[in-house]
């Protein structure tokens, strides 16, 4: 049946395309549902974001800010934190435990000059060798880098300058906010030292900081052609001549001065020498100058000088078989002078040489002779205990000392010197007076007869302190031994 319109008047619209409509007609409503939906979502959201600011940390131009932020964009964030981006600069995003953080990385300003032009660069380089390799920039043997005017190594660190955000605060401070590179490229150049040539190269300004640079040393008199402060030029050719050291003694003092002279004599007329009348100048004149080269200019005199050396005396040790155990005897020396006599000759005012004429003691010399007893009984028997000249025996441990052994200074007056008053000595011996009453005479096998005439601080109950004199070698071993009290 055909379909009809609103005036019910019969459509030519076929059938399929009326359903085909419907079915465009239901499509449309449904995308209409969603745009609607979308739309509600979208305003859902942006009422949150208003209602829920989010917090960003910024890092820029040294400074650390959390903004607190409805801005969706990090543009608009870094306004909002009042960062203004320059050309060159780089932001980067980091998300990390539900906060954002933008971090501003400020692009600096280069005035980078090599070969003759100078390029402005906006770079993040860090280092010289990472600005030059952006640049495209090649470095090579002797070539210069410098930075601000100071020479530097090529991985060099150009960092510490201000970013550009802050350069008018750096430069009202220190009055410079960008850096400036320059590529000093080395020309060649011809050093003539002494006569020899030797072909190099070098980047620096001046001819003393290119000598310095080829290890040649400018002293106190030398010649150099160009001046020192003359500009390096390629093909230069720099001539130098060093002085020679020449040390000149005079009557007042010693000079030493530098000098190109050929002679000695030219040399000391340079240095404005006259010499003294009656003087003469060690080597001669025309004795050529070589470095190091000594000329003494010499006024001589004699004279005669006693000089005295006084000579102390030592002491002596020997042995006097006629002292009995425990004596001594000493026979006192004294102390003596010896007497020299020189004839000695000035230069200048100061001794030269001098000669010994005569040489005598005044007075000489003498020894102090200290005289011991003779030890004996060392292969002796010992006396028999019932022979009657024996009292009782005891048995001791008998240790020995000497009078260095005493622990005072040889000056010390009391040196040696024992209880009793009398020198530690071959038959003196040490005993406690509590077990062996000072006086008595005694007999020790492998010691000799011996009398108790000293004590001792170790020397208690049952020890025995035997005595030999200093300058002799002491054979006795500590031990236990029987001493025999003799009546």
């Amino acid at each position: 049946m055909p379909a009809k319109d609103g005036h019910g008047r019969a459509s030519a619209i076929p059938p399929s395309l009326v359903i085909a409509a419907s079915a465009l007609l239901r499509h449309v409503r449904v995308r209409r549902h969603i745009a609607v939906l979308a739309a509600i979502v979208a305003v859902v959201a942006f009422g949150y974001g208003l209602l829920n600011p989010r917090n960003v940390l910024v890092l820029a131009d040294g400074q650390h800010m959390v903004i607190e932020t409805h801005e969706s964009s990090d543009a608009a964030v870094l306004n909002q934190a009042g960062v203004e981006l320059q050309p060159g600069d780089r932001v980067t995003a980091l998300d990390g435990d539900g906060a954002r953080v933008l971090r501003v990385d400020r692009a600096r300003l280069v005035h980078l000059e090599v070969d003759g032009v100078t390029y402005q660069m906006l770079t993040h380089a860090q280092t010289v060798d990472q600005l030059l390799a952006e640049a495209n920039v090649a470095v090579e043997g002797r070539d210069s880098v410098l930075v601000d005017g100071a020479l530097v190594p090529p991985n060099a660190d150009i960092n510490g300058r201000p970013a550009l955000a802050v350069a008018e605060a750096f430069a009202s401070a220190s009055g410079a906010a960008e850096a400036r590179v320059e590529v000093r490229r080395a020309v060649r150049l011809t050093i003539v030292e002494d006569g020899n040539a030797v072909e190099t190269t070098s980047s620096r300004e001046t001819v003393s900081q290119a000598l310095r640079e080829a290890g040649v040393i400018v002293g106190p008199g030398d010649r150099v052609e160009p001046a020192l402060d003359a500009a390096l030029a390629s093909g230069m050719s720099i001539d130098v001549r060093h002085a020679r050291p020449v040390t000149i003694a005079l009557p007042d003092g010693h000079r030493v001065v530098y000098t190109l002279s050929s002679t000695v004599g030219e040399a000391l007329a340079e240095a404005g020498v006259a010499l003294p009348e009656g003087a003469f100048v060690d080597p001669p004149l025309e004795t050529p100058v070589t470095a190091g080269l000594s000329v003494r200019v010499v006024q001589l005199a004699a004279g005669n000088e006693v000089e005295y050396e006084y000579i102390a005396s030592s002491t002596r040790y020997e042995s006097d078989p006629a002292l009995a155990p425990g004596q001594t005897r000493t026979v006192q020396g004294h102390d003596g002078v010896l007497v020299r006599r020189y004839e000695i000759t000035y230069v200048n005012g100061e001794e030269f040489g001098r000669t010994l004429v005569d040489e005598y003691y005044d007075p000489e010399p003498q020894d102090t002779i200290i005289y011991y007893p003779t030890r004996t009984g060392r292969n002796d028997a010992a006396p028999a205990a019932g022979s009657g000249a024996v009292s009782r025996v005891l048995r001791m441990y008998a240790t020995y000392y000497t009078p260095a052994s005493s622990g005072r200074s040889p000056d010390d007056p009391n040196y040696g010197v024992t209880a009793t008053g009398v020198v530690v000595t071959y038959g003196v011996v040490a005993v406690d007076p509590n077990v062996i009453p000072l006086g008595t005479r005694l007999f020790i096998p492998g010691y000799g007869y011996a009398v108790a005439a000293d004590t001792g601080g170790a020397v208690k109950g049952n020890i025995i302190d035997l005595g030999f004199p200093d300058g002799v070698e002491v054979d006795w071993q500590s031990q236990w031994v029987d001493v025999y009290i003799l009546e």
